[in-house]
């Protein structure tokens, strides 16, 4: 067979087990999904410009779409990047929730009203019951956020793929769980983040429990940095890294570690400490062994 008549090659994409056990955990899946997510990186006028390049957040969608039992490519398309987080449409939630088997049947709307004061419910059959459940009545003027313009062309199907959106989250939030909608998404800001550094005391006042996980090493050792770098005199920088340190919860210790907080204490007890290499490391630094002792073990 010629080069011109070779079949181009399909995406070899998982077939069976799409539970999201299956494709993680299973080496063959994920495989499939990396060399289709390497494709569809490729890809210019099948695929939306923001994923365009990027292997990994086209992963994310091909594993979303295999879970739906849905083409990547088509969900691709109906994806949006909204304060720097990935948001599906409403008409796409509303076509997976259907084919979910959360509801029997199809979703039903009720109107009333016209323009602003235009109002509408949502109703469907949660799957193992008879009865129709229904959202509450949304006025159109509460809408906040409306990107659409078919807003203004047909607001009764942008109501109707929002009331089926909120019938979810209340009634079947399973079937869409982790997936939000880009009128979602728009009503959240994004999350600011202090990065001013923190005071001994404020580092007493803050000490809470922390899971491991959840510490931010860099930040805790900018932080004491600070203490240690400071133009106060060499006997006040050492008594408050001091009171810096007792203040970390034991995780946040824990992340520390001794070699860190002995280099923090070579810092503090330098009589300029300004003029200490700032890019210096543990092993780097002459670390005086005689302090370490009036900070406790790193495990408590």
């Amino acid at each position: 067979m010629s080069e011109l008549t070779t079949a181009a090659p399909a995406l070899d994409l998982p077939a069976h087990d799409t539970t999201i056990t299956g494709l993680v955990l299973d080496g063959r899946n994920m495989d499939s999904m990396m060399r289709a997510a390497e494709l569809m990186a490729g890809g210019r006028a099948t695929v939306p410009k923001h994923l365009q390049g990027s292997p990994a957040d086209c992963m994310a969608v091909i594993m979303q779409a295999m879970q739906w039992g849905m083409n990547p490519f088509v969900v691709a398309q109906k994806t949006h990047i909204v304060n720097g987080q990935l948001g599906y449409e409403a008409q796409l939630v509303n076509a997976v929730l259907q084919a979910s088997g959360a509801i029997k049947g199809r979703f039903h709307y009720e109107y009333r009203g016209e323009g602003g004061a235009l109002e509408c419910r949502a109703g469907a059959v949660p799957a193992g019951e008879t009865e129709l459940v229904w959202t509450e009545w949304l006025k159109s003027s509460d809408v906040l956020v409306k990107n659409s313009p078919l807003w203004k062309t047909n607001p009764k199907q942008q109501i109707g793929y929002l009331q089926v959106k909120n019938w979810a989250r209340a009634f079947k939030p399973g079937a869409i769980l982790g997936v939000y909608t880009t009128d979602e998404l728009q009503d959240s800001p994004p999350m600011e983040r202090d990065i001013t550094p923190r005071t001994a005391a404020e580092f007493a006042e803050a000490a809470k429990p922390l899971p491991t996980a959840n510490v931010d090493r860099k930040q805790v050792i900018r932080d004491l940095e600070m203490i240690a770098r400071s133009d106060d005199p060499a006997a006040q920088r050492i008594a408050e890294l001091e009171a810096a340190w007792k203040g970390l919860t034991k995780d946040e210790r824990v992340a520390v570690g001794a070699e860190e907080i002995k280099r923090l204490q070579s810092i503090a007890a330098v009589e300029d400490a300004t003029q200490v290499d700032a890019q210096e490391r543990p092993g780097g630094a002459a670390a005086d062994d005689s302090g370490a002792s009036s900070y406790g073990e790193v495990r408590g």
